[in-house]
């Protein structure tokens, strides 16, 4: 009887394990990217506020879990991991808490360090960042200007990091591209996130006019996803670095543009996702189109592999610094559905993508069904 009951137990904890494990796997299984991070092994500090999180930075703490709603104030505020007493450190989420950072940018900044050093060992997980849109609305002066506080603002800025994830987070509503991976960083996973804006910025009214790069246009047509490589300069053919994986992310809907890459970049498994189709002029008069989905950039080794393009617009459109520059890109295995405009041709073939990692590849036909329930926050 004992033995009995103990090969029960022993099956009854299988097949539990079996079912939690199930469910882990359903979530990781495609988990393959060029990051290995593994973050903090610190002790963990939680913050509810902003006060907490200003704390719990200056006291340089590497494991800070976000409770709950942390409003960065009315101008974005930015908190800037500049050295590498910064190396491994995890800021996430604490599930059933709702994490959000509103008008707060974590900005991962090793450019000032060494030319062979680098900010390595990040996780970022499990967190909304987001806009106040009145708040944006506000802003002037030096604010909206190149460098201001308007259009410098992102979720998470990686520059000059070596092995990163970022991993099932929001990111929508803010006045830069949501997130930005460049100069030299390297070995970088992006996985289950969601990228888009809301009706609410589509439809801004007022929608000022803000200067990025020396033009003036309106705010509610900045919805940019991201970049990968601020410039020609630093792309992957000319660097030799950004190693960066797209993997298993919600694109749109309402963006405008991008990811715009330079990188040597794998995305795959990703749904681009402009159900909404925008169309017609804003209040500003402005096309609300969308210009693509996915750009080729200077310098860049692109294996777009396994995506959904649905209603896209130029789904992969190449988009160079110099027309003489350079790049490799094969389209492979897409799946493309009341797409307009046009969609780039190759010019690489597979055996140029050389991968250290495993990977599964999903069912394309069905990310658009699968990754809006599993990309952004676990709650």
């Amino acid at each position: 009887m004992y033995k009995r009951k103990k090969l029960l137990y022993i099956a009854l904890f299988v097949g539990i394990f079996s079912i939690f494990s199930t469910s882990v796997i359903y979530a990781d299984t495609n988990s393959g990217g060029f990051s290995n991070a593994t973050g903090s092994a610190e002790p963990v500090t939680v913050v509810r506020n902003i006060n907490d999180l200003e704390n719990a930075f200056n006291q340089h703490k590497h494991h800070i879990v976000i409770s709950g709603s942390i409003y960065g104030g009315s101008k974005p505020k930015t908190f800037t991991f500049q050295d590498t007493s910064w190396n491994n450190t995890t800021i996430e989420g604490q599930n059933g808490s709702n994490p959000s950072l509103i008008n707060i940018q974590l900005k991962f900044d090793g450019e000032m360090l060494p030319a062979n050093q680098s900010i390595s060992n990040i996780v970022v997980k499990n967190i909304s960042f987001k806009g106040n849109i009145p708040d944006l609305q506000k802003l002037s002066g030096t604010d909206i200007i190149p460098g201001g506080t308007g259009t410098n603002y992102e979720g998470v800025s990686l520059r000059r990091i070596n092995n990163a994830t970022i991993t099932h987070n929001n990111f929508y509503d803010m006045s830069d591209d949501l997130f930005s991976i460049s100069l030299s960083s390297d070995n970088i996973t992006v996985s289950n996130n969601h990228f888009w804006f809301t009706t609410q910025w589509l439809n801004m009214n007022p929608n000022p006019n803000w200067n990025w790069i020396g033009d003036w246009h309106d705010l509610a047509t900045e919805r940019l996803t991201m970049v990968i490589g601020a410039n020609g300069g630093d792309s992957y053919d000319k660097t030799q670095k950004l190693h960066v994986t797209l993997h298993d992310n919600w694109f749109g809907p309402n963006l405008k543009g991008r990811p715009l890459l330079r990188g040597y970049v794998h995305a795959y498994n990703n749904y681009f996702d402009n159900s909404s189709a925008p169309n017609g002029n804003n209040s500003s008069g402005f096309s609300q189109q969308q210009y693509n989905a996915l750009q080729i950039g200077s310098g860049s080794k692109i294996l777009s592999e396994n995506n959904n393009f649905f209603k896209t617009n130029n789904s992969h459109l190449i988009g160079l610094d110099n027309k003489a520059d350079g790049y490799r890109f094969l389209d492979l295995n897409n799946i493309y559905t009341g797409v307009t405009g046009s969609n780039a041709k190759s010019n690489a073939n597979r055996n140029e993508f050389v991968f250290p990692y495993n990977y599964k590849l999903i069912d394309n036909n069905k990310l658009n069904k699968i990754i809006p329930n599993t990309a952004g926050p676990f709650n």
